[in-house]
Protein backbone atom coordinates (compact mmCIF):
# COMPACT_ATOMS: atom_id res chain seq x y z
CA UNK A 1 0.00 0.00 0.00
CA UNK A 2 2.94 2.60 0.71
CA UNK A 3 4.17 2.02 -2.66
CA UNK A 4 1.35 2.33 -4.34
CA UNK A 5 0.53 5.36 -2.53
CA UNK A 6 4.12 6.54 -3.36
CA UNK A 7 3.30 5.65 -7.04
CA UNK A 8 0.21 8.03 -7.32
CA UNK A 9 2.03 10.47 -5.69
CA UNK A 10 4.89 10.76 -8.24
CA UNK A 11 2.16 10.84 -11.38
CA UNK A 12 0.04 13.69 -9.74
CA UNK A 13 2.65 15.67 -8.94
CA UNK A 14 4.27 15.22 -12.73
CA UNK A 15 1.33 15.77 -14.17
CA UNK A 16 0.60 19.37 -12.45
CA UNK A 17 4.05 20.26 -13.27
CA UNK A 18 3.77 21.66 -16.83
CA UNK A 19 0.25 22.95 -15.25
CA UNK A 20 1.76 24.87 -12.30
CA UNK A 21 4.33 26.35 -14.94
CA UNK A 22 1.61 27.39 -17.28
CA UNK A 23 -0.44 28.97 -14.60
CA UNK A 24 2.65 30.65 -13.20
CA UNK A 25 2.90 33.04 -16.31
CA UNK A 26 -0.28 34.35 -16.13
CA UNK A 27 -1.12 37.96 -14.48
CA UNK A 28 -2.81 38.26 -11.44
CA UNK A 29 -5.91 39.06 -14.21
CA UNK A 30 -5.40 35.79 -15.20
CA UNK A 31 -4.81 37.10 -18.97
CA UNK A 32 -1.96 35.71 -21.10
CA UNK A 33 0.96 38.51 -21.45
CA UNK A 34 1.59 39.38 -24.70
CA UNK A 35 3.91 37.30 -26.15
CA UNK A 36 7.89 38.71 -26.77
CA UNK A 37 7.99 40.31 -30.63
CA UNK A 38 10.77 38.40 -32.89
CA UNK A 39 13.54 40.58 -33.22
CA UNK A 40 13.60 43.14 -35.89
CA UNK A 41 14.22 41.89 -39.37
CA UNK A 42 15.58 43.70 -43.04
CA UNK A 43 12.51 43.60 -45.41
CA UNK A 44 13.23 43.57 -48.82
CA UNK A 45 11.09 46.10 -50.72
CA UNK A 46 10.86 45.01 -54.19
CA UNK A 47 9.94 47.99 -56.74
CA UNK A 48 9.60 47.97 -60.86
CA UNK A 49 13.26 48.68 -62.44
CA UNK A 50 13.01 52.55 -63.91
CA UNK A 51 11.53 52.88 -67.36
CA UNK A 52 12.76 56.21 -67.55
CA UNK A 53 10.00 58.40 -68.05
CA UNK A 54 11.74 61.08 -70.11
CA UNK A 55 11.72 64.35 -67.93
CA UNK A 56 13.77 66.85 -69.79
CA UNK A 57 14.90 66.37 -73.36
CA UNK A 58 16.96 68.29 -75.82
CA UNK A 59 18.18 67.61 -79.69
CA UNK A 60 20.15 69.42 -81.98
CA UNK A 61 19.64 68.77 -85.92
CA UNK A 62 19.67 69.73 -89.38
CA UNK A 63 17.48 70.09 -92.45
CA UNK A 64 15.90 71.51 -95.15
CA UNK A 65 13.46 74.36 -96.16
CA UNK A 66 10.78 73.82 -98.95
CA UNK A 67 7.71 74.50 -100.13
CA UNK A 68 8.00 78.34 -99.65
CA UNK A 69 4.35 80.45 -100.52
CA UNK A 70 2.68 83.52 -99.65
CA UNK A 71 -0.67 84.47 -98.32
CA UNK A 72 -1.34 88.34 -98.59
CA UNK A 73 -2.81 91.10 -100.36
CA UNK A 74 0.22 92.96 -101.15
CA UNK A 75 1.45 92.15 -104.85
CA UNK A 76 5.32 91.81 -105.00
CA UNK A 77 5.17 90.17 -108.15
CA UNK A 78 7.59 92.92 -110.21
CA UNK A 79 10.39 92.54 -107.76
CA UNK A 80 9.53 88.94 -105.91
CA UNK A 81 9.70 85.77 -107.59
CA UNK A 82 8.76 83.11 -105.02
CA UNK A 83 9.54 79.86 -106.47
CA UNK A 84 6.88 77.12 -104.62
CA UNK A 85 8.03 74.25 -106.66
CA UNK A 86 12.36 73.48 -106.44
CA UNK A 87 13.98 76.02 -104.16
CA UNK A 88 15.80 74.52 -101.05
CA UNK A 89 17.62 76.00 -98.56
CA UNK A 90 19.54 74.18 -95.68
CA UNK A 91 18.24 75.12 -91.58
CA UNK A 92 19.51 73.81 -88.33
CA UNK A 93 19.08 74.51 -84.75
CA UNK A 94 17.98 72.96 -81.47
CA UNK A 95 14.96 71.69 -79.53
CA UNK A 96 14.41 71.61 -75.48
CA UNK A 97 11.61 70.39 -73.49
CA UNK A 98 10.00 68.97 -70.75
CA UNK A 99 7.66 65.62 -70.98
CA UNK A 100 5.17 65.67 -67.49
CA UNK A 101 5.09 61.52 -66.89
CA UNK A 102 6.68 61.40 -70.19
CA UNK A 103 3.61 61.94 -72.33
CA UNK A 104 2.71 65.71 -72.58
CA UNK A 105 4.74 69.12 -72.16
CA UNK A 106 6.48 71.92 -73.55
CA UNK A 107 9.17 72.78 -75.74
CA UNK A 108 11.30 75.75 -76.76
CA UNK A 109 12.18 75.29 -80.76
CA UNK A 110 14.76 77.66 -82.71
CA UNK A 111 15.67 76.98 -86.11
CA UNK A 112 18.00 79.00 -88.45
CA UNK A 113 18.17 78.85 -92.37
CA UNK A 114 20.71 81.03 -93.74
CA UNK A 115 20.72 82.56 -96.91
CA UNK A 116 16.75 81.14 -97.46
CA UNK A 117 16.02 80.37 -100.94
CA UNK A 118 12.70 80.88 -102.66
CA UNK A 119 11.94 84.26 -101.84
CA UNK A 120 13.99 85.27 -104.65
CA UNK A 121 13.59 89.26 -104.47
CA UNK A 122 15.31 91.97 -106.21
CA UNK A 123 16.09 94.29 -103.64
CA UNK A 124 18.06 91.60 -101.86
CA UNK A 125 21.42 91.92 -102.71
CA UNK A 126 22.14 88.87 -100.69
CA UNK A 127 19.71 85.98 -99.97
CA UNK A 128 17.95 86.51 -96.26
CA UNK A 129 18.18 85.16 -93.00
CA UNK A 130 15.21 83.46 -91.68
CA UNK A 131 15.30 82.34 -88.05
CA UNK A 132 12.37 81.20 -86.00
CA UNK A 133 11.39 80.73 -82.18
CA UNK A 134 8.53 79.11 -81.08
CA UNK A 135 7.12 77.64 -77.76
CA UNK A 136 5.30 74.75 -78.09
CA UNK A 137 3.43 72.54 -76.69
CA UNK A 138 3.93 68.40 -77.55
CA UNK A 139 2.12 65.48 -76.71
CA UNK A 140 3.88 62.00 -76.99
CA UNK A 141 2.82 58.36 -77.32
CA UNK A 142 5.48 55.97 -76.38
CA UNK A 143 5.84 52.40 -76.73
CA UNK A 144 7.94 50.01 -77.61
CA UNK A 145 10.60 47.95 -75.09
CA UNK A 146 11.13 50.83 -72.15
CA UNK A 147 8.69 53.29 -74.43
CA UNK A 148 12.21 53.61 -76.74
CA UNK A 149 10.08 55.03 -79.37
CA UNK A 150 7.91 58.23 -79.09
CA UNK A 151 6.07 59.13 -81.65
CA UNK A 152 5.05 63.09 -80.98
CA UNK A 153 2.91 66.06 -82.36
CA UNK A 154 3.61 69.67 -81.25
CA UNK A 155 2.61 73.00 -82.26
CA UNK A 156 2.38 76.50 -80.87
CA UNK A 157 2.90 79.78 -81.22
CA UNK A 158 6.04 82.85 -81.59
CA UNK A 159 8.53 84.77 -83.53
CA UNK A 160 10.03 84.75 -87.57
CA UNK A 161 12.55 86.92 -88.06
CA UNK A 162 14.51 88.15 -91.14
CA UNK A 163 17.67 90.03 -91.46
CA UNK A 164 19.49 90.88 -95.18
CA UNK A 165 21.44 93.32 -96.92
CA UNK A 166 18.95 94.78 -99.43
CA UNK A 167 19.31 97.75 -101.63
CA UNK A 168 17.86 101.12 -100.75
CA UNK A 169 17.01 102.45 -104.21
CA UNK A 170 14.96 100.40 -106.93
CA UNK A 171 17.70 98.57 -108.58
CA UNK A 172 15.42 98.08 -111.74
CA UNK A 173 16.09 101.36 -112.21
CA UNK A 174 19.75 101.70 -111.87
CA UNK A 175 22.46 100.52 -114.61
CA UNK A 176 24.58 98.70 -112.86
CA UNK A 177 22.73 97.99 -109.46
CA UNK A 178 26.23 96.69 -107.25
CA UNK A 179 26.83 100.48 -107.39
CA UNK A 180 23.86 101.18 -105.33
CA UNK A 181 23.83 102.27 -101.58
CA UNK A 182 22.74 99.19 -99.25
CA UNK A 183 21.58 98.49 -95.80
CA UNK A 184 21.59 96.04 -93.30
CA UNK A 185 17.60 95.36 -91.97
CA UNK A 186 15.67 93.38 -89.55
CA UNK A 187 12.48 92.50 -89.04
CA UNK A 188 9.98 90.20 -86.66
CA UNK A 189 6.86 88.39 -87.49
CA UNK A 190 4.04 86.84 -85.23
CA UNK A 191 4.18 83.49 -86.31
CA UNK A 192 2.95 79.74 -85.42
CA UNK A 193 3.93 76.09 -86.13
CA UNK A 194 2.40 72.75 -86.29
CA UNK A 195 4.24 69.24 -87.05
CA UNK A 196 5.13 65.99 -85.52
CA UNK A 197 7.60 63.31 -85.81
CA UNK A 198 9.70 60.27 -83.69
CA UNK A 199 12.30 60.02 -81.05
CA UNK A 200 13.90 56.38 -80.72
CA UNK A 201 15.41 56.11 -77.95
CA UNK A 202 18.87 54.13 -76.49
CA UNK A 203 19.55 52.28 -72.92
CA UNK A 204 21.87 55.00 -72.39
CA UNK A 205 19.42 57.90 -73.21
CA UNK A 206 20.93 59.40 -76.25
CA UNK A 207 18.92 59.04 -79.44
CA UNK A 208 17.68 60.73 -82.19
CA UNK A 209 14.65 63.13 -83.62
CA UNK A 210 13.20 63.21 -86.78
CA UNK A 211 10.95 66.18 -87.40
CA UNK A 212 8.65 67.40 -89.83
CA UNK A 213 6.85 71.31 -89.90
CA UNK A 214 4.71 73.60 -91.42
CA UNK A 215 4.94 77.55 -90.65
CA UNK A 216 3.12 80.69 -91.19
CA UNK A 217 2.92 84.08 -90.36
CA UNK A 218 0.49 86.50 -90.09
CA UNK A 219 -0.67 88.79 -92.77
CA UNK A 220 -1.76 92.76 -92.27
CA UNK A 221 -4.42 93.77 -94.78
CA UNK A 222 -2.91 97.15 -94.14
CA UNK A 223 0.40 96.44 -95.06
CA UNK A 224 1.61 99.13 -98.16
CA UNK A 225 4.86 99.38 -100.41
CA UNK A 226 6.20 101.73 -102.11
CA UNK A 227 9.05 100.71 -104.45
CA UNK A 228 10.23 104.20 -105.11
CA UNK A 229 10.39 105.08 -101.29
CA UNK A 230 12.14 101.86 -99.83
CA UNK A 231 13.22 104.16 -96.57
CA UNK A 232 15.52 102.39 -94.01
CA UNK A 233 13.81 99.23 -95.15
CA UNK A 234 11.03 98.54 -92.46
CA UNK A 235 8.17 98.38 -94.02
CA UNK A 236 10.12 96.30 -96.74
CA UNK A 237 10.79 93.87 -93.94
CA UNK A 238 7.64 93.93 -92.60
CA UNK A 239 5.76 93.32 -95.79
CA UNK A 240 8.51 90.29 -96.91
CA UNK A 241 7.90 88.51 -93.52
CA UNK A 242 3.75 88.86 -94.85
CA UNK A 243 1.97 85.65 -94.62
CA UNK A 244 4.24 83.29 -96.05
CA UNK A 245 4.26 79.83 -95.84
CA UNK A 246 6.85 77.60 -95.49
CA UNK A 247 7.84 73.76 -94.64
CA UNK A 248 10.91 72.55 -92.57
CA UNK A 249 12.03 68.77 -92.26
CA UNK A 250 15.31 67.98 -89.99
CA UNK A 251 16.62 65.22 -88.48
CA UNK A 252 19.09 65.05 -85.84
CA UNK A 253 20.76 63.53 -82.10
CA UNK A 254 18.87 63.82 -78.90
CA UNK A 255 19.30 63.43 -75.33
CA UNK A 256 17.09 63.16 -72.33
CA UNK A 257 17.35 63.04 -68.55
Amino acid sequence: MKLRGFVITAVVVGLSGPAFAQTGTQTGSGQQPAATPPASQAVAILTPADDNPRGWMASGFIGTNFGGSRKSNVDLAQIEDLDTNTSTSVNFGGQVGYLARGVIGGEFLADFSPGLGGFDNLLFKNPPNLNSYMFNLIAVAPFGAADSYDPYISGGIGAVTLRSTIFTVNPTLAPNPNALATDTVNGTRFGWNIGGGVMAWSEKNWGFRGDVRYYATNSHNADVFDLNNIGDGSAFTDIELSGIRFWKANAGVAFRW
